[in-house]
């Protein structure tokens, strides 16, 4: 029983602020995933175009190029909790706005491209500041534990998101007259799931209340640092250390080649395998359902050292289970292709974060998390406007195929030429300054 407390994931849950900020986060996920896959159907159904439910993912990453070194800057130097804390706020509200829409009936794309592009913004500055409070709550010796613990909320929430979400939409899938208004099936079908979402976020926000964080979470950065010499140093670090940079590079490829496959679910669903929302949403669940199950394994381990294999095989074996898929016409072949770039999925995103924190110093983690987000962000952008264009013009087989084949490519160079794979990961040190030399006898004479 004692060998069993002391598993290092276990030690991690110890913590109750810990334990706030990881449930507060699996409702997070679950109803943003869930979020995804339901807009996802109702821009299908609204506009009957592959490129527009492409667009979706311009309009949630298009913030993170521009804002997220901002954010990073900003998850140092203020209050982490409070910053939690507002960003649940807003996402609350911007759901229950999308709620009212449809229970008006007056639902439009644009509405639903702005709440994304909103919610898209909010989630450039969650991103850096949960990462770091999540190093404030564990420690060094534990992160790479915690961050398994990420990618279990953030995998179960691709099981039971999109699941939720298509059998809700199945399930209200129906006409209906209430008070004078007379909601079309195209129409009601999503009311359900938007008033889950809302109950959902109200139940974030309470473990986010609850939540405290170390009194020096946030303002390691010393206030009289200059805002955008404080960025530009980020910058510098992410460049020099060449740990920072394969990871960053590496996760610029995939989210523009590989991982943007999530936003054309409903599309391959319904084009390719002529399925329902239903078996949709299963198989929107499939690759959080293989990593959640890798990421059980991961952190079962008690001890890291080569962080980089972790991250460099994950990151290979989803390019090659999402290039396979995109050729797939049984839905049975599909699942368990996404199934198994899911489970290299838990080793490609435990590890992204856990790199990135353990090769930066202690008052540059946010700046870190910050390009994580810039580079995350440009690649779905990027990814998102491709292969919804390739899509439209030609099959969503070859968008998706092409691409995470390209992305295969690109990263082999990448993995040669950094030391990721070949050198173990330690602890960010900073250099010793080099001692002064002492000064001879006749130096230190004055002038005779």
């Amino acid at each position: 029983m004692r060998a069993f407390s002391n598993t290092p994931v276990l030690v991690v849950l110890q913590s109750r602020d810990f334990r706030y900020l990881w449930a507060a986060r699996w409702i997070h996920e679950i109803a943003r995933r869930m979020e995804l896959i339901v807009l996802g159907y109702l821009i299908l159904e609204l506009t009957d175009s592959a490129f527009q439910v492409g667009l979706i993912s311009v309009f949630l990453n298009g913030p993170r190029p521009p804002l997220s070194l901002v954010a990073g800057m900003l998850a140092d130097r203020l209050d982490r909790w409070r910053i939690l804390a507002g960003i649940h706020v807003f996402y609350l509200v911007v759901a229950a706005a999308l709620l009212v829409l449809l229970l008006m009936d007056v639902i439009r794309p644009w509405h639903v491209f702005l709440a994304i592009l909103c919610q898209g913004t909010a989630k450039v500055l969650d991103d850096p500041t949960r990462r770091a409070a999540l190093f404030d709550l564990a420690g060094e010796d534990r992160i790479a534990h915690a961050m398994s613990l990420e990618t279990l909320t953030n995998n179960g929430g691709k099981i039971i998101g999109p699941l939720t979400g298509g059998l809700l939409i199945a399930a209200f899938n129906f006409d209906f007259v209430s008070g004078g208004l007379s909601y079309a099936a195209s129409s009601f079908k999503f009311i359900g799931p938007f008033a889950v979402l809302v109950a959902l976020d109200l139940a974030a926000l309470a473990f986010i209340f609850r939540m405290r964080l170390p009194a020096n979470a946030g303002g390691a950065v010393a206030r009289d640092t200059a805002f955008l010499e404080g960025i530009k140093s980020g910058i510098g670090h992410s460049f020099s250390n060449k740990f920072v940079l394969g990871v960053l590079t590496i996760s610029l490829v995939m989210n523009a080649m590989v991982l943007p496959l999530q936003y054309f679910i409903p599309v391959i669903a319904t084009d390719v395998l002529k399925v329902g929302p239903a078996l949709g949403g299963l198989l929107g669940s499939a690759e959080g359902i293989g990593t959640f199950i890798g990421a059980i394994i991961i952190a079962a381990r008690r001890n890291y050292t080569f962080h980089g294999r972790y991250f460099v095989f994950g990151a290979l074996i989803v390019g090659i289970g999402v290039a396979a898929v995109a050729w797939s016409p049984w839905f049975l072949v599909s699942f368990l292709l996404l199934f198994s770039a899911g489970v290299g999925q838990a080793g490609f995103s435990t590890m992204q974060s856990t790199i990135l924190l353990l090769s930066s110093p202690a008052e540059m983690r946010g700046r870190i998390m910050g390009s994580q987000g810039l580079v995350n962000g440009l690649g779905h952008l990027v990814g998102g406007v491709e292969i919804g264009a390739i899509a439209q013009a030609f099959s969503i087989s070859l968008a998706i195929g092409l691409n995470a084949g390209v992305g295969l490519l690109l990263m082999l160079p990448v993995i040669v030429l950094t030391p990721l794979v070949w050198r173990p990961i330690v602890l960010y040190r900073r250099p010793a300054a080099t001692p002064s030399v002492p000064a001879t006898p006749a130096e230190n004479r004055g002038p005779g």
